[in-house]
């Protein structure tokens, strides 16, 4: 059984319920005064054995209307960035050609919408046409997880995976899914001060994962 790891800071949170956990669960509603950063990887992982990360330069909207959109302004860039600077903190190296990479990373922010995840149905979006698709990355029919998820997501939450790009391909294979956070109430009348908590609940992501390092 996976432990999921949560923290919390004074910041505007978003209610996730998470299941299958071996630490207590939360009060629910202490969750509406904090802000939740909740990360789960593969047990059976060993990020050392990987070198090479792709991080595309956008981050996907999820809910911002009927067709694929990307936010890609300076504050997308800034996010980018601090996820990018703590895999190289980690000594994984970033490259330009995501068919060259061991890791691929993807970031979603859920703008509008509300979509829930649940372990009997493996994939993330699963009545959502335009999240990331798995043939983005290369060959696979769809995504996998390792470990057993279960949780709900509201406008605000920002979204990161970790895959790996070195998997086996094919009609009938998934691509994995190592690690994977989520970030709860990014959202708030003060998109300066927003960023800001953002960037500091990505750096948390980091922080409480010291499996993710080579």
């Amino acid at each position: 059984m996976i432990a999921k790891k949560f923290r919390y800071a004074l910041l505007l949170g978003v209610l996730a319920v998470v299941v299958t956990s071996c630490e207590k669960e939360p009060s629910l509603s202490s969750l509406d005064d904090d802000y939740l950063v909740y990360t789960a990887s593969d047990p059976a992982a060993d990020f050392s054995l990987y070198e090479t990360f792709y991080l595309p330069d956008s981050i996907l909207l999820i809910g911002a209307g009927d067709r694929t959109t990307y936010w890609s302004d300076r504050d997308a860039q800034s996010l980018v960035s601090a996820v990018a600077e703590n895999m190289e903190r980690r000594n994984f190296v970033r490259v330009d050609d995501r068919a060259e990479a061991d890791l691929g990373l993807q970031l979603s922010y859920v703008e509008q919408v509300t979509y829930f995840v649940g372990y009997d149905r493996p994939y993330w979006w699963w009545y959502y046409p335009y999240y990331w698709s798995p043939g983005y990355w290369g060959d696979w029919l769809g995504w996998h997880y390792p470990f057993p998820v279960y949780y709900g997501y509201t406008a605000g939450s920002l979204l990161t995976e970790l895959l790996d790009l070195g998997s086996e391909t094919g009609f009938t294979s998934k691509l994995p899914v190592l690690w994977d956070s989520f970030i709860a109430g990014v959202v708030s009348p003060n998109k300066r001060l927003d960023l800001q908590r953002a960037l500091r609940a990505v750096d948390q992501s980091f922080e409480q994962s010291p499996e993710l390092a080579r």
